[in-house]
């Protein structure tokens, strides 16, 4: 696990050192909330209202009223909030990339996660009803494992992104490189406008797909509740409405439903997740 750590590091320090093209180096013509520019550090931050709801049984929602962003994109190098990449190939159609990713399922365990701070713009959220005939005979048997220390983990491997008309596809299959429970994961997004005028609506629609190895170190109850793989679909809406070049209105509402794996967990206590936001985003720079 170590020497695929070294390997992806090296790739991205590679891939910072290439250096721009000129015409990479252009300003954005217009203002929109999509606009990137490409060899510049981007910093935003979000203020609003939202919440996170949390499935797992005894524990909070979780609250989101500041949300920082940051951004850079190379030529080939880039990062967007927790997630570093590195790309192989950028075409008008299909780009391939290699990228990395935390483990999500850590922010229903963990208030301190940073994934509850760095909210991502396709945020998924596992949180009535899901339960077993396990009887653990009181609460505390419960809390003991809710409590478990899960510790971060990161995932790696290829992406492709890919587009056809006014639709935008992203397909990613990952690899648990952390060494804490080497489990897969399969995450998968289709995305189109509604609305694209000064308004921008956006729906999305997507899985994803998680080994036996990952569902069991989060979700697996030891002696007692041992789950196989688990696919959980999402649908999620945003808007967004351009105000000035660092001011935008932005509000999105993200709905996941937790696989049976999942949701038959005697510490879940609800089968799906919604996170929503709404608030206005302020570029920094």
């Amino acid at each position: 696990m170590p020497t695929k750590l070294r390997t992806l590091a090296l790739l991205m320090l590679l891939a910072a050192c290439l250096p721009l093209s000129a015409g990479a180096q252009g300003k954005c013509k217009a203002v929109s909330p999509d606009c990137v520019i490409v060899g510049e550090w981007d910093l935003s931050v979000g203020l609003g209202v939202g919440v996170r709801t949390n499935p797992v049984a005894g524990r909070s929602d979780i609250p989101l009223y500041v949300i920082p962003q940051f951004s850079y994109y190379g030529k080939r190098f880039f990062i967007d909030n927790l997630e570093p990449g590195f790309t192989l190939h950028d075409g008008d159609v299909h780009t391939f990339n290699v990228v990395a990713a935390p483990g999500y399922d850590r922010v229903f365990f963990s208030r301190s996660d940073p994934q509850n701070l760095l909210v991502n713009s396709l945020a998924s959220a596992p949180g009535t009803g899901g339960g077993n005939s396990i009887d653990f005979g009181d609460d505390r048997g419960i809390q003991e494992f809710v409590t478990h220390r899960r510790r971060t983990t990161y995932l790696a491997g290829p992406e492709w992104l890919f587009s056809y008309g006014r639709f935008a596809g992203q397909l990613s299959a990952l690899y648990e490189v952390t060494g804490r429970h080497d489990g897969y994961e399969v995450r998968g997004a289709i995305s189109t406008p509604l609305i694209q005028t000064e308004n921008s609506l956006v729906a999305n629609a997507g899985f994803t797909w998680k080994s036996a190895a990952t569902v069991r170190y989060y979700y697996g109850v030891e002696g007692f509740y041992r789950p196989s793989a688990a696919l959980n679909p999402f649908v999620k809406v945003a808007y967004s409405r351009v105000l000035s070049e660092r001011w935008t209105l932005n509000a999105f509402v993200h709905y996941e439903y937790l696989s049976n794996e999942i949701a038959d967990s005697p510490i879940v206590s609800d089968p799906s997740v919604v996170t929503a936001f709404v608030g206005f985003n302020f570029k920094v720079f």
